[in-house]
């Protein structure tokens, strides 16, 4: 399946700015958080009274480009949700981030991961899209990636100053790659919280990059049959079953979006009859490798969210 050219040039419009250089950094996410929520309890507006207030660089403690930046951030992470009459705080990021939720300081790694989904599942975010659904090269630099997403937006008739693309580019690659940073203490820290996924990886000193694919020690089977449900509902949810391969090379499936091959998806299956209660069992019958749903399941998103909230049980 390989839809990005036909949806940008039907409705998608790629998103390059927006965050100012700056990757995602720890802490912003709950510091938006416990701001928007006081926000929404006083009834006001998030996007006014916080974003585009004069207050809020000593609100949120940065500076005036970080918080256009945290903005981004907030909103391709579904912290918060643009709707008709403004920002709103997502059901889901109430479940995590408040002070009494499930992960609010994201110490679990199952909450990176479902940031990490949340972003590469974007077609908004075409630079995201583009390399963790259809850029299977493994071992690249910053150009092969910058032609293999002009390739794409030229395939839909969509420009992009080559400035602005390229500044994409660099900030993803932040926002994954090791970069490090010096604390209040002196100690050296990660920039952004996904790089611990361990997704991409500097290969040599010739700034070449790794993509790691292959098993991950930190997703879970709860997190992988989030990815699961939220793959199968949103292409296949008329299906009963679906194929390994599907859930392998597909675009947005979890093997594409976790950048699990073969071998580490069928680890996960291995239990998945337990684990689900018998909602889905796994069958191999004349080298055909496929998950069945022995029930129906009227919301996929609501069973794969149930599951994701194991992680923290």
């Amino acid at each position: 399946m390989c839809i990005m050219s036909t949806e940008i040039r039907n409705k998608i419009r790629p998103v390059f700015s927006g965050h100012e250089t700056f990757p995602l950094r720890y802490g912003w996410l709950k510091k938006i958080f416990d701001a928007s929520l006081l926000i929404e309890k006083e009834e006001k507006s998030i996007s006014k009274d916080l974003f585009n207030s004069p207050d809020s660089i000593t609100i949120l403690g940065v500076g005036k480009n970080m918080v256009s930046s945290m903005r981004y951030w907030a909103t391709f992470c579904k912290l918060l949700e643009l709707k008709d009459d403004g920002l709103f705080l997502t059901s889901n990021a109430k479940l995590i981030y408040d002070d009494n939720g499930l992960d609010p300081w994201m110490e679990n790694p199952a909450t990176l991961w479902l940031i990490h989904w949340n972003l590469a599942t974007n077609r908004e975010l075409l630079t995201y899209y583009d390399f963790f659904n259809k850029f299977n090269t493994y071992h690249f630099d910053k150009n092969e990636l910058y032609s293999f997403i002009v390739k794409d937006l030229n395939d839909a008739n969509y420009k992009v100053a080559e400035k602005t693309l390229k500044r994409d580019i660099d900030c993803f690659l932040k926002v994954y790659s090791t970069t490090t940073l010096k604390n209040d203490s002196g100690e050296e820290c990660f920039e952004s919280p996904l790089v611990e996924l361990g997704l991409i990886t500097p290969f040599s000193k010739r700034d070449i990059f790794e993509k790691k694919k292959g098993a991950k020690s930190t997703l879970s089977i709860y997190t992988f049959l989030y990815g699961l449900f939220s793959f199968w509902g949103k292409y296949y949810s008329s299906s009963k079953s679906i194929s390994v391969d599907t859930l392998c090379y597909t675009e947005e499936s979890p093997g594409k979006i976790f950048l699990l091959d073969v071998d580490s998806i069928s680890n996960y299956l291995i239990n998945l009859e337990d684990v689900t209660n018998g909602l889905l069992e796994w069958s191999e019958t004349a080298g055909l490798k496929q998950i069945f749903l022995t029930k129906e399941i009227e919301d996929f998103q609501k069973t794969a969210f149930e599951f994701f909230k194991r992680n923290y049980e």
